[in-house]
């Protein structure tokens, strides 16, 4: 009996043992895995915490532009804000209900940030009419954003185009972070050397641009283009548009020249409109 038992578990076990060798050519061997170059790891820049705001006193009041579904947190503007109360400005936001041409007619400067809604051809000439009797308008758009920027940018000939600039050579750890070193001469790219940027799309204007982009960096729609800026001033200095947000919210403002840019941005709320001279890095201002 005892052997009867033990032929047939042998049995079982032949059996087992087959059809795992039928199964399986062998033990398993884990590939080997080489390890990675740590040379090649970008590190994103770190924040300065060094920098200090030289401005002048002034006086003005400033509107924020809130009844267009504006994709974004007064929050993200807050360094801006605080730029523009340090140098005496009042704060005012246009809210529903409000009357765009009284509150215009009571405000020095107009921000426009991520609008979702369009602006009505009413709409666009009581900006219009508020831009060439003196007033400033700032507008900001984001790629991650998109909305109706350009139904009221097209009135002043700038165009956010539908895209994201990028750069694969040299960034801030990512594509889309990209550096600027480039600038024409204006109260708002005054002293900047270098800027980080981040998710920027490009803006089309007649001659307008005053921050440009280096030859490694391309547009995500733009193939035929050399020239392509993502910064743009016109109408006689009155009109500034940005097309990226990031850069001016904590912490991405203290990367490399960005609080300067912020801050010249409200110097240049807070004072009279310039036209700007040419500067390429690297040139001369052209008389």
């Amino acid at each position: 009996m005892i052997r009867r038992i033990t032929i047939i578990l042998i049995g079982i076990l032949v059996v087992l043992l087959g059809r795992g060798f039928s199964y399986y050519s062998g033990f398993y061997r884990a590939p080997s895995t080489e390890m990675p170059s740590y040379e090649q790891i970008v590190i994103p820049l770190e924040p300065s915490t060094g920098y200090s705001d030289n401005y002048t006193a002034s006086k003005g009041s400033i509107l924020f532009d809130l009844v267009h579904e504006n994709l974004v947190d007064i929050e993200e503007l807050s360094v801006l804000i605080s730029r523009l109360i340090s140098r005496g400005l009042t704060i005012e936001f246009l809210s529903a209900g409000d009357e765009l041409k009284e509150e215009l007619s009571k405000a020095d400067a107009f921000i426009i940030a991520c609008p979702q809604a369009e602006f009505s051809k009413e709409e666009r000439e009581i900006v219009d009419e508020f831009v060439n009797n003196g007033g400033k308008l700032l507008l900001i758009g984001d790629p991650t954003r998109s909305g109706e920027m350009n139904s009221i940018s097209l009135d002043f000939g700038l165009i956010f185009e539908p895209d994201y600039l990028y750069n694969l050579e040299e960034n801030d750890a990512n594509f889309r972070n990209i550096f600027i070193t480039e600038f024409k001469d204006s109260q708002v790219t005054k002293d900047l050397e270098k800027i980080a940027l981040y998710t920027a799309g490009s803006i089309t204007s007649a001659n307008c641009s005053i921050a440009f982009v280096d030859q490694n960096t391309f547009s995500s729609v733009i193939e035929t283009r050399k020239e392509l800026s993502p910064v743009a001033l016109t109408n006689e200095s009155r009109v500034l548009a940005i097309y990226d947000l990031t850069f001016m919210t904590e912490p991405h403002n203290g990367i490399l020249d960005n609080n300067k840019l912020i801050s010249n941005i409200a110097d240049w709320l807070a004072s009279p409109a310039e036209v700007p001279g040419i500067r390429a890095k690297g040139e001369k201002v052209l008389e």
